[in-house]
């Protein structure tokens, strides 16, 4: 029952993100990086994170969420949602802002790099009487986004992203 869940809600995000992604125009002023470039892991650590990578694929449901950090680790955003083409590919990031709140903006994914976390972070799972928080197993290897050449101010400046009807 639980896997039949699980089947439905990723085809029911895949065709909501997939459509929202058809109505939505890039932004004109991304923060700037090398072109080409393919979300990575760094060398780097930063402080927390909520992605997981099984094998060499990132897991899509753990992508949302995710702290995006500036090159001295500090947090700067977190992934909202993630643009999907009609071939399947996630062109844009969209990131909400710590400051000011409440502000999306879109960033090519391929400017995201993946840093492994230092901590270990908590995770929500069903347990009596209502989720329950737990500890994620130490096999379990966390990342967080590292936004390389963004700051607080250059993702602040950008045009607000706004999802179309």
């Amino acid at each position: 029952m639980n896997r039949l869940r699980s089947a439905g809600i990723a085809v029911a995000l895949t065709v909501v993100l997939g459509s929202a992604a058809l109505a939505q125009t890039p932004p004109s002023n991304p923060p700037t990086a090398a072109a080409g470039t393919s979300p990575a892991t760094t060398s780097a650590n930063v402080p927390t994170g909520s992605a997981q990578k099984s094998e060499n694929y990132w897991r899509g449901r753990t992508l949302a969420g995710t702290p995006v950090f500036d090159d001295n680790g500090r947090r700067i955003a977190t992934i909202n949602d993630l643009l999907i083409t009609e071939d399947g590919k996630v062109t844009q990031a969209i990131l909400l802002l710590q400051r000011p709140r409440g502000k999306l903006v879109a960033v090519p994914f391929d400017q995201l790099h993946f840093a492994p976390s230092r901590s270990n972070p908590l995770t929500r799972v069903p347990g009596p009487g209502g989720m329950a928080a737990a500890r994620l197993g130490p096999s379990v290897k966390t990342y967080g986004a590292v936004l390389p050449g963004a700051t607080r101010d250059s993702l602040a400046n950008m045009e607000r992203f706004r999802f179309s009807p």
